[in-house]
């Protein structure tokens, strides 16, 4: 907590739970979508069954790690290509059920790339999934199966993803509206101290003129004009104080910091 109550740095960095439930969702649905491609690869002899794991682990993390950040830059594209490396250079030794790894390229090309590549990237990766089901030796009508098969799996997984970086911009997007509600309300407030110092420095000066004046006349009349001046401070000072402690408040009404 700070000193004026309002929550700290380490409550206000926590991630919201809208996001956590959404990241939490993408690695649950993907690691559902691998297990099969793990537990076939764990029967295997010896030879592949550890660089199929290590492979399968390593395209795994690859999509949380994309899928779980953002803002959407550069380095996606990066891991974009790099999917595409995991998924198609090891098919060769690995054999066909290394194929299923493809659902994770085609969420990717979905739900990571910013616009305008998705839908583009998500078409080349159909073509490369038809040929590649060809290629391990299914007919084209079997390749067109097996593409909406890898896209039925990917669509959802792409939409888990746009939901967590969905929810991760509305909640910078809360943040941002929060920052500018408080800075209005000080704005405001400034503005209110502006006008409460200066209707009481006017007052202040006004009944000390008239202290200065009367300086050589009765002094009952100074001791009054004194004491107008005297309660006049004292009012200027609690509204002074009134001032503050709104001031002090203001942070913790940001609703940002409630996550």
């Amino acid at each position: 907590m700070t000193q004026t109550g309002a929550p700290g740095a380490k409550v206000a960095a926590r991630t919201p739970p809208a996001v956590r439930l959404g990241r939490t969702a993408i690695a649950a649905f993907a690691v559902y979508l691998i297990s099969p491609t793990i537990a076939y690869y764990i029967e295997t002899p010896l030879p592949r069954r550890v660089p199929a794991l290590v492979l399968a682990a390593a395209v795994v993390a690859l999509y949380i790690a994309a899928g779980c950040t953002g803002p959407r830059g550069p380095w996606h594209r990066w891991a974009v290509g790099v999917m595409a490396l995991l998924v198609y250079l090891p098919l060769p030794a690995l054999g066909e059920w290394w194929a299923a790894s493809g659902v994770f390229l085609a969420a990717m090309a979905l739900g990571v790339l910013p616009r305008p590549y998705p839908v583009p990237a998500f078409l080349l990766v159909a073509v490369a999934e038809t040929v590649k089901s060809i290629l391990l030796g299914d007919d084209l009508a079997g390749g067109l199966s097996w593409t909406l098969s890898v896209s039925v799996a990917a669509i959802p997984l792409a939409g888990l993803t746009h939901f967590a970086e969905t929810a991760r911009i509305l909640y910078l997007t809360r943040i941002e509206f929060a920052k500018a509600e408080v800075a209005a309300q000080r704005a405001r407030a400034m503005r209110e101290l502006e006008g409460i110092l200066g209707s009481r420095l006017d007052a202040i000066a006004e009944q000390g003129h008239r202290v200065v004046a009367g300086m050589d006349g009765d002094a009952e009349i100074v001791r009054k004009e004194l004491n107008t001046l005297l309660d006049i401070t004292r009012e200027s000072q609690r509204e002074m104080r009134g001032f503050a402690h709104r001031e002090q408040r203001l942070p913790s009404e940001k609703p940002g910091d409630q996550k």
